[in-house]
């Protein structure tokens, strides 16, 4: 019997010494980052939306959906916090330099382009050796230290600028009338087959193909055009969804606030803000224009399905080199939907060679946009779009797949886009606090919650502050104060219940003067602490776009 257990005891002192030594071994989870551009909360297929998005909802489908993300109402501010897991203005992206008046672009955190004094993902994965990738569009600076190449990337295929024509090398506005493309830190042509969802997979897939140590762990970061303006997409993807937007806006607001309540992304008694009165309703149109927004509408929920669709791909050749397994997929969007009005400017794109003659022409150089009242319904069921501190303008899908977990239900906890960062950290075995000499991360990790959803993601006295293009916001708890600008904001700050308010249709404010007060004073001392800089009187985003359009237009060969 003695011998027996002496046996016994080396055979699990083995055992357990053998089982250590595997799990220590282990090759530690890839992580797919994937960013969409101007996406609100209820596009994807997934989250109620019209577009077919069949690869994107079975992530969702195995993984979790989070219905309360918020992300900064312009995209390169949301980038710089995706990226970094600190503020944006700590971050050097206050605001996009393309919405600033001349003399703020010299101010503390206002260059708009990634400060040294923060770290990135992709430098943060490499102290564990990781392989790290990015394609798609970048626009977080394309100087010679701000490239991905400088920020821990190791290959790389970025679009630099904010936005651009999706088929060829071209920019999509007259301030912005070229793209610069960037291949492994250096300046580059595009292909002669271009299609921008379509080429960042194929160059996603050769990165990996060339991996000199494939064997390692790695991190790719794709960010997509889709659906930023100019919205196009092959024929093949687009035709199908003409007779779903038909209707129009007024009618495909109710569906998606009605569909909203019936996924429980809002209570069953929440109510939506009727759409700007400065806005058209779909009967005042005429059949002309209304072709026009359908077609519009067609292009952009094309434009989503043709990414899913590519993201399939990816999907697809992970699974067949063996690592779909091994990886955590996180999908989000960097603001709401895109309310500018283009119309403005169809004259200088068709004399800069783009058309809207869909039906004739197809996808290729489409100057398609979805204007202001699409984009107040598809933001629907809460109030704003991008550029706004509304609802409709933070509100952002988050899926999160590949933790083998999954309840197969919306989870409504606030989360902000300064998480992912600290959240891959988490995943991966990453302290945030090892960032002595950089800007705090003021992120929290969502892996306690995913683990255990009684644990909190911000606890009830943990507050986020939020500004950019001149809107401001302040959250704590299920309150909210917000105060957007102008031309649809009045820059008064209000407060909202969002538990039971997500439409920010009630204000609050004197009914909890003290709670207000306090939230006001909460956020005063997050400005100071971060850098906000006031903007001059009368300022506002739009309109800095469209003064610097039109002086481009007036004077073409001025750099």
């Amino acid at each position: 019997m003695m011998r027996f257990l002496i046996v016994l005891f080396i055979f699990l002192i083995v055992t357990n010494d053998s089982f250590a030594q595997a799990n220590s071994t282990a090759k530690p989870p890839n992580i797919v980052l994937i960013l969409v551009d101007d996406s609100g909360l209820m596009d994807f297929g997934s989250f109620g939306g019209e577009a077919q998005t069949p690869n994107i909802d079975s992530l969702a489908n195995s993984g979790l959906m989070f219905s309360n993300m918020h992300a900064s109402p312009v995209c390169a501010p949301s980038r710089a916090m995706l990226m970094t897991g600190s503020d944006n203005h700590l971050a050097g992206v206050a605001n996009l330099p393309e919405m600033l008046p001349k003399k703020y672009q010299d101010l503390k955190g206002y260059a708009g382009v990634l400060d040294d004094s923060v770290q990135t993902i992709a430098t943060r994965l490499k102290e564990l050796d990781y392989n790290t990738y990015v394609t798609g569009k970048w626009h977080l600076g394309h100087g010679k230290n701000t490239l991905p190449t400088k920020r821990g990337f190791d290959r790389s295929f970025i679009l630099g600028a904010s936005g651009a024509d999706n088929y060829e090398a071209s920019g999509y506005l007259p301030m912005k009338s070229t793209a610069q493309w960037y291949a492994d830190g250096k300046p580059t042509d595009l292909p002669e087959h271009f299609y921008s969802s379509e080429y960042y997979i194929d160059e996603m897939i050769r990165f990996h193909k060339e991996e000199h140590d494939p064997e390692q762990p790695f991190f790719s970061y794709i960010a997509f055009q889709a659906i930023h303006a100019p919205v196009q997409a092959p024929k093949e993807f687009v035709e199908k969804y003409k007779a779903i937007y038909s209707e129009g806006w007024d009618v495909l607001r109710e569906k998606r606030f009605a569909t909203a309540k019936q996924m429980g992304i809002i209570p069953e008694n929440a109510k939506m803000n009727p759409m700007f009165e400065e806005m058209n309703t779909w009967e005042s149109i005429s059949e002309k224009d209304k072709k026009a927004y359908i077609t519009d509408m067609a292009v952009m929920a094309g434009m989503l399905e043709a990414m899913d669709y590519h993201i399939g791909r990816y999907i697809a050749y992970l699974k067949e080199i063996g690592e779909a397994e091994n990886t955590v997929f996180i999908i989000t969007s960097d603001n709401g939907p895109d309310g500018g009005n283009y119309k403005n400017l169809y004259g200088w794109a068709k004399r800069n060679g783009f058309h809207r003659e869909f039906d004739k022409n197809g996808g290729k150089r489409y100057y398609g946009t979805i204007g202001p009242e699409f984009a107040s319904t598809i933001a629907a069921p809460f109030s704003y779009f991008k550029y706004y501190t509304g609802e409709g303008g933070l509100r952002v899908p988050l899926i999160i797949s590949g933790l083998n977990k999954s309840n197969n239900q919306i989870d409504n906890s606030f989360c902000f886009i300064t998480d992912i960062a600290p959240t891959i950290y988490d995943i991966v075995g990453l302290s945030t606090s090892e960032n002595e000499g950089y800007h705090p991360i003021s992120g929290k990790s969502i892996l306690p919650h995913i683990k255990n959803n009684s644990v909190p993601i911000y606890s009830s006295n943990e507050g986020v502050g939020l500004e950019a293009a001149a809107s401001s916001a302040y959250f704590l708890g299920d309150y909210k104060i917000v105060k957007n600008n102008t031309p649809l904001g009045d820059k008064q700050w209000k407060m909202y219940n969002l538990k039971i308010d997500p439409g920010e249709t009630t204000n609050i404010a004197t009914q909890n003067p003290l709670l207000f007060q306090i939230m006001l004073s909460k956020y005063e001392l997050f400005a100071k602490d971060v850098g906000v800089q006031p903007m001059p009187e009368g300022y506002n985003a739009q309109k800095e776009v469209g003064m610097k359009s039109l002086k481009a237009m007036l004077n073409p060969f001025k750099k």
